[in-house]
């Protein structure tokens, strides 16, 4: 678990975050990265944005702004598609994050929504929030236990000039002090811009973060993306929440309507499903 073994409750509860370098290893972290690579692949791919996989990063990240450009559609469908998979989940799941909650007090640690993958860059969003979110808590999403936390991973190392996370320290304990909502986030205006510390980060290294603390996004003045995920979590033994009766602020629903019209074809399910019946056991 690398500095984890370090972590000391008493300096997460007075500072309302802890920085844990090294708390992965950063092959674990950078498989999700490139998994989330391979769903935009192969859209790019298919526009003939670039002519093969494993491109270089430069040209990958300039295919993906154009595909922006040309079909947002499809760059939305696949950030979509990054939010379900397994490499993503599998490490929201794993058994050093759970320790390291119950050692920040979480008894019962229980999942608050599912994880969210970021690849923010002013070239990729059609408003500002989507690619640098203002000052902020996330319990005013959540709105789950008292101690609920919020672990936010570098999918790459993240400096000041990629738009490193800024925390302003010690700003949990002034309790839910949201003004409006934009967006999802519990947006937070009372504070200045010296009130806010940078968080520079490296690629493994995970942010244990308490859902009050108020936190933005830095600002990239790169041409690169700016890659993270989080996760969030309750806590299912916190007296609030159990009288509170666990309430959950996330809804989930699929859309009644077919999205591509006449699609699929019987002749379409026969390629997938009649191929494989007529293949031999050794194929």
């Amino acid at each position: 678990m690398g500095d984890a073994v370090t972590l000391e409750p008493a300096d997460y509860n007075e500072h309302g975050f802890v920085h844990l370098r090294g708390f992965f290893d950063p092959d674990e972290v950078e498989r999700i990265r490139q998994d989330a690579k391979r769903i935009f692949e192969a859209q790019l791919l298919q526009e003939g944005l670039i002519e093969q996989p494993d491109a270089s990063e430069e040209t990958f990240e300039a295919g993906l702004f154009e595909l922006f450009r040309r079909s947002p559609d499809k760059l939305i469908n696949c950030g979509k598609q990054a939010q379900h998979l397994i490499s993503l989940h599998r490490l929201s799941l794993d058994p050093r994050v759970e320790e390291a909650l119950v050692r920040l007090g979480l008894r019962f640690p229980n999942i608050s929504t599912r994880p969210v993958l970021f690849f923010n860059s002013r070239h990729l969003a059609e408003k500002e929030v989507y690619w640098k979110v203002s000052p902020h808590q996330d319990w005013r999403s959540m709105q789950g236990s008292l101690d609920s936390v919020v672990v936010w991973l570098p999918l790459c190392d993240i400096d000041v000039a990629l738009g490193a996370l800024e925390v302003v320290p010690q700003s949990h304990k002034l309790g839910l002090i949201t003004e409006d909502v934009v967006d999802g986030f519990g947006m937070v205006h009372r504070f200045s811009d010296d009130d806010f510390v940078p968080v520079e980060v490296q690629q493994g290294d995970a942010l244990f973060m308490s859902a009050f603390l108020v936190h933005r996004s830095g600002h990239n003045v790169t041409e690169a993306i700016r890659w993270s995920c989080h996760f969030r979590y309750n806590n299912l033994a916190e007296p609030t929440f159990i009288d509170r009766g666990y309430p959950h602020n996330y809804i989930y629903k699929p859309k009644d309507e077919l999205m591509t019209r006449g699609f699929p074809s019987r002749e379409q399910l026969d390629g997938i499903f009649g191929r494989r019946a007529r293949r031999s056991p050794s194929e």
